[in-house]
């Protein structure tokens, strides 16, 4: 089953390349806006700051030994950058989560009928519907996953404190259950973290697949993972798949990036490479979720 849908996912995204050109347009973009929201605010804070810029050798020590001092005394430069690194945080967001909208909506459609041909009016349409139901979704399992750390971190403070009352200071039962419970809380928040995450992305798919609520999605997304708990397994092998490959990818663009004038075109390669994996990732898990939910459409229009 797991080689099956990963097999049929890279046929999905191989059927949809043009997203892969959507995402690698998507990134220029964010790297133009990275220069309009923080290059352009930072090359005039430093024009301005010409005169002071000349004693950077003297600000440097200053900076290090009272950062305070630097900070007041260049408040407003601080503002600036941090409005601009935040209005350029949003816009990222925004673009990113609409670009993800639509690109779900397309493979989607893609995997449950055969007839579907690609067009950028479907893209923007799936992308439109996608939005604000995804928007919703992430913030609600940010916001578990914030909870539930700051729940871990408050339990970590009563157990030290706990521990502290009833050993005595430095002695052999301390260190081991201070250690002990510093072990568990980490254990625990990297469990928790993966659980986010699983949940997190299995709940998108849920949501765009399947087309309803953000509530009932949630719903549903428990009801899968209980029912098919070789979710979980294949989600971490995707995940490690993907890292594997990556780390193969970027070995052989450091090699090559000793030659200047191929600099330019490894920059195009991996952001092509990259965004032709995460739709690969993207559509392996929508066609496993497809074909262990025995989704209506599936069993008449899919067959790859």
């Amino acid at each position: 089953m797991i080689k099956e849908c990963v097999k049929e996912g890279f046929n999905l995204a191989n059927k949809n390349l043009h997203l892969v050109f959507i995402q690698i347009i998507v990134s220029l973009i964010n790297l133009v806006s990275l220069f309009i929201f923080i290059g352009l605010p930072l090359i005039a804070a430093i024009l301005y700051l010409g005169f002071d810029l000349t004693q950077a050798k003297d600000m440097m020590p200053s900076l290090m030994t009272d950062p305070i001092e630097f900070i007041t005394k260049y408040i407003w430069v601080v503002v600036l950058i941090g409005t601009s690194f935040l209005f350029h945080l949003i816009f990222r967001s925004v673009i990113s989560l609409y670009t993800l909208g639509g690109t779900l909506g397309v493979l989607k459609d893609s995997a449950v009928n055969i007839q579907y041909k690609f067009s950028l009016s479907s893209f923007y349409k799936e992308a439109k519907i996608n939005f604000s139901p995804l928007l919703w979704l992430l913030s609600l399992v940010f916001l578990a996953i914030i909870i539930f750390f700051i729940g871990f971190i408050i339990t970590g403070g009563i157990l030290s404190a706990l521990v502290s009352v009833i050993t005595e200071p430095e002695s052999t039962l301390e260190i081991f259950l201070s250690s002990f419970s510093l072990m568990t809380i980490i254990v625990f928040s990297i469990v928790i973290g993966v659980a986010g995450l699983v949940f997190g992305v299995y709940s998108i798919v849920v949501l765009v697949t399947d087309g309803k609520s953000v509530m009932d999605s949630i719903s549903g997304t428990f009801d899968f993972l209980k029912r098919t708990p070789g979710a979980v397994l294949f989600y971490l092998i995707l995940i490690v798949g993907f890292i594997t490959v990556n780390a193969v990818f970027y070995g052989i663009q450091i090699l090559v990036s000793v030659i200047p004038f191929i600099i330019p075109l490894v920059y195009i390669m991996n952001a092509f490479f990259q965004g032709y994996l995460a739709i690969a990732l993207w559509s392996s898990l929508i066609v496993y979720y497809v074909k262990n939910t025995n989704h209506p459409v599936y069993s008449t229009g899919y067959e790859i």
